[in-house]
């Protein structure tokens, strides 16, 4: 099969569309870079619907064959329009988003306005790691995007991911609040299931959001440095948290 040349066939610009936000919520698809995701996103069972690679790419031929997929051909001018990396070394593929889910009982990684889809990415990954859900509320970057799924590494496919319309759906779980200073450590908190909330980096969580928690936690630390960045001090937490509660059994 010859590969595709034109970087203005279609199927290649509905695809490049995708890093866009308003088309991800209207098609509810995104689109993924690099074996690794790819290969996360079979196992997971998510829908694929074209996957775009070069004629070199036997890694990718490999993947798709084992799942009876033909990957569509391209070349190096289609790669580089359908990719968000300077270097990319494909394959590209459109994937459905999966639907929101928030199961019950489980503890839950709230991103509560981080804007930034490296510091969200790592969010999920971590959440997925401890066996956490992962939520997150209006002004956090978009859990789906292409930027945030390279830095969640897979972890978007190995646990439940939803948006929240407000806190409400929260209701039945012990809601903690991360704060820089002037509240209790991790191993203070009780409660199950649990909500920990993380805010922006610069600004943290609102008086408001802070008020409705039933724990306010910080992190202690000896040397001099102020804060930490957002996904690394969630990252302390959540694992000094789930030394206590522990990993509920199976995924989602």
């Amino acid at each position: 099969m010859e590969p595709v040349r034109n970087h203005r066939n279609k199927l290649v610009v509905e695809a490049a569309r995708l890093h866009r936000a308003r088309f991800r919520k209207e098609r509810r698809q995104t689109i993924l870079e690099g074996p690794n995701l790819l290969a996360e996103a079979l196992e997971a069972g998510v829908t694929l619907h074209t996957v775009f690679s070069l004629p070199t790419d036997d890694v990718t031929a490999s993947l798709c064959s084992d799942q009876g997929l033909r990957p569509l051909l391209i070349d190096d001018g289609a790669l580089h329009r359908l990719a968000g990396t300077e270097e990319p070394r494909g394959p590209i593929a459109v994937i459905d988003i999966p639907e929101d889910s928030l199961p019950d009982g489980r503890n839950v990684l709230v991103s509560v306005g981080v804007s930034d889809p490296g510091n969200v990415g790592t969010l999920v990954r971590t959440a997925a790691a401890f066996g956490w859900s992962y939520a997150h509320s209006a002004g956090s970057a978009d859990p789906w995007a292409p930027k945030t799924l390279r830095a969640g590494a897979g972890g978007q496919f190995q646990t439940a991911v939803t948006r929240l319309g407000d806190f409400s759906a929260l209701e039945t779980w012990t809601k903690v609040a991360m704060v820089v200073e002037g509240g209790v450590t991790p191993d203070e908190v009780d409660g199950t299931p649990l909500a920990v909330l993380v805010g922006e980096e610069s600004a943290g969580l609102s008086d408001e959001v802070v008020a409705m928690a039933s724990w306010r936690v910080s992190i202690p630390m000896s040397g001099s440095t102020e804060s930490l960045n957002a996904a690394v001090a969630a990252g302390i937490v959540v694992y000094e948290l789930s030394k206590r509660t522990g990993r509920p059994p199976g995924q989602v």
